[in-house]
Parts: C-alpha cells; structure tokens; sequence
C-alpha cells in the first residue's frame, strides 16, 4: 500500500517506495534487536538460530552477529528504522506505566540513543560496507569444489557470521575454522 501511495500518488522514485518498504520491514526485526540489545532476550534461543552444525557463535557475540545481519540489510537507514521500530512497537509493561505523553516521548528518546548507542559500541555502524573476509571463488577453493551453487552460498553465508563474531579475524583465521568445521562434520559424518 505505501509502495503504491510513494510511486503513484506523490510521484516519488519506484527506489524511494522500496526503501519505504525496507524500513517498515527492518523495523519489525528491529523490535527484536531493540530486546536484545537491551539484554531483555535470552541470548542461547537466539544463537540457536545463528548456528548450524559447522558454525559456533561465542555467546558473547550473538548480540553482534544479529546486529550486524540486520544492519546489512537495511544499510544506511537503520537509524531510521530504529526510530520507527521504537515509535512502533511499544512496550505493553512500560506504556501501562507512562504517565503522560511528554514522558513516553522522553523514555522513547532515551531508549533510541541507548540502542543506537549499543549498536555503535559494538563497531557496527558502517558493517554493510564490510568485505567479506572469503569470497566465494575463496571459498570454493577450500572446499576443493569447482562450481558454486547453493553450497557455496551457504558457506558465504556462514562466513559472514563467522566474521560478525570474530571481527578481528583474518583470512587465515577463516580459513582455517572452515577447515577445522569441514573436518568435524566429516568425522561425526563417518562415526555414524
């Protein structure tokens, strides 16, 4: 519907309805990364998520990880999306408590710049820029693969979290936890 009201009715760019779009949906993760950051969220069921059977996120980078994926997609309007996920999805239990509307509009205020604050602590303002540390024609070298696909995707996809929870890692370090996972999947794969 605003997609449709942004391109037909105000005649804007079919790209600024799609970033409209993009910032109503990062919003709602947003809700989520907004618990998290503020450690309201247990952590283990979120890593859970994260995790595969090659990948292991230390627990005390989880909050980086899911940060850092949703930054990636929404880029340089996170902070915009920030402000409409905590106009749009108040707390039920802090709302009963408010007062009146200048102090829910003072506690909303301090909450966007604890999260945004959060968010650039951890060095995450700027991660969509990030290179990847493994490209995918890296990547399938490891693997001793010659074609890509879906395989590779996922690997891509998993050292992009991989490099989310070891932001001081380099190539080699990469390379060598996809070797060292490759290597477990293959014994617990033969033990079996």
């Amino acid at each position: 519907m605003s997609s449709y009201i942004i391109k037909h009715s105000l005649k804007l760019k079919g790209s600024d309805a799609e970033t409209v779009v993009n910032i109503h949906a990062a919003s709602e993760k947003f809700a989520e990364l907004v618990l998290l950051l503020e450690s309201r969220v247990d952590v283990r069921t979120l890593k859970e998520k994260l995790e595969d059977e090659y990948l292991e996120i230390p627990t005390d980078s989880v909050k980086r990880v899911c940060a850092g994926l949703i930054l990636r997609e929404i880029k340089d309007f996170w902070r915009v999306a920030l402000l409409v996920s905590i106009l749009s999805y108040p707390e039920a239990e802090n709302a009963a408590n408010i007062l009146n509307k200048q102090d829910e509009l003072h506690w909303r205020k301090e909450k966007y710049i604890r999260v945004e604050r959060a968010i650039t602590d951890i060095d995450l303002d700027g991660v969509w820029k990030l290179k990847p540390v493994l490209d995918g024609k890296s990547i399938m070298g490891v693997m001793q693969v010659k074609s890509g696909g879906p395989l590779i995707g996922k690997w891509q996809q998993r050292a992009l979290k991989w490099q989310l929870a070891h932001p001081n890692g380099t190539m080699d370090d990469c390379i060598e936890w996809m070797k060292q996972s490759q290597s477990k999947r293959q014994k617990l794969e033969s033990s079996t």
